[in-house]
């Protein structure tokens, strides 16, 4: 029921983000920017049972496409393809259900999670006029993101690259905030450099009821480092 009522959010959602689109900005001018993003992620519960033991390096890249509908506000949207993850404990034996075989995990055992998505953002930028060569903004909005793999470690256990579908959301959707600035090059082109925080709307993992797992909501968060070139 509740992986049913976060698919129809997600529709709404797509919906919603399609429709108030200004319809003037079809007019207007079209920025391209390609961008290749450092990420530090980690996974967050809602319940105590289960621990954060640390993030994770992982990496984005991708197109964002600009249209401008002021001089200064656009609609961002794109597609990027990035690696993501977390580790996470739990203060009691735990079981997960692999492809395979099921394997009960000790209590305070590290699980560790790794991520890859296609992410579809919607959102708007801001910024503001150009300053000698530099431009400030800032752009906040929702994603959309399709996971393309996942597998699971068990470091204690020594298994590793375990096949982690059933275990894993393959659809999940989230916001983002950030800012940063543009350096203008003497070319008809831009340096990109900023920061921005995302984060998980709904349920990252699942709970098993047949295998007892703990109910709860974890959810996957992450800083990225933007680096990139606008044209």
């Amino acid at each position: 029921m509740k992986r049913k009522i976060n698919l129809t959010a997600l529709r709404v959602m797509t919906l919603m983000l399609i429709t108030v689109l200004p319809a003037r900005v079809l007019s207007q001018e079209i920025v391209f920017v390609v961008h290749a993003d450092p990420v530090i992620s980690w996974i967050g519960s809602n319940e105590s049972e289960y621990s954060g033991e640390g993030a994770r390096p992982g990496f984005d890249i991708g197109l964002n496409v600009l249209q401008y509908f002021a001089d200064n506000y656009a609609i961002s949207t794109g597609i990027s393809f990035f690696s993501a993850g977390g580790r996470q404990s739990v203060t009691e034996d735990h079981k997960m259900v692999f492809t395979n075989f099921e394997q009960v995990i000790p209590a305070g055992d590290e699980i560790r999670y790794n991520l890859k998505y296609m992410n579809i953002p919607a959102g708007v930028r801001l910024q503001t006029n150009q300053v000698g060569y530099f431009t400030y903004f800032t752009d906040m909005g929702f994603d959309i993101r399709m996971l393309l793999k996942s597998t699971v470690d068990l470091p204690t256990l020594q298994i590793n690259d375990e096949n982690g579908k059933n275990e894993v959301y393959g659809l999940n959707a989230g916001w983002h905030v950030g800012g940063g600035i543009e350096y203008e090059l003497p070319i008809d082109a831009s340096l990109i450099a900023g920061l921005s925080y995302a984060q998980d709307f709904f349920d990252v993992t699942k709970d098993l009821r047949d295998v007892y797992q703990h109910h709860d909501r974890s959810t996957l968060r992450m800083v990225r480092f933007r680096l990139g070139l606008k044209f």
